[in-house]
């Protein structure tokens, strides 16, 4: 039951949530020798319970655990689980989904995204 309840809370999109996930931006600047490339420093939080389904990024994303534990499982592969200190990187194009490990405390990371100028990072799959 609990293999069940795992796979359908994956399909949840995150605007139906109860939990929220909250990026705050802590720095934004552009790449000097990369023209039309920026750097992006955010801080983000999931609530206890939170899910990010499916999706990828057109840009090179970095996540560094701070506080909490979070499992992230890349399609066709098995689920990581990261604590404070432990990082993943996450390539252009690679389909995957996050969520927070914990239903009462929440989960805190770093994520540093090279990125277009302006441009969009993260893409859902529906």
């Amino acid at each position: 039951m609990k293999r069940l309840l795992l796979l359908f809370m994956w399909a949840v999109p995150v605007w139906a949530q109860e939990r929220p996930i909250t990026p705050l931006e802590l720095q934004r600047f552009d790449i000097s020798g990369a023209p039309g490339k920026e750097v992006r420093v955010l801080k983000t939080t999931y609530s206890p319970g939170a899910v990010n389904p499916r999706h990828y990024h057109t840009s090179h994303v970095t996540f560094y655990v701070l506080e909490g534990s979070g499992i992230w499982q890349e399609d066709g592969q098995l689920p990581v689980t990261l604590k404070p200190g432990d990082s993943l990187q996450a390539k252009p194009g690679t389909v995957h989904a996050h969520r927070n490990a914990s239903a009462t405390e929440p989960l805190v990371f770093l994520e540093l995204v090279i990125a277009d100028k302006d441009q969009r990072s993260t893409v859902p799959m529906r």
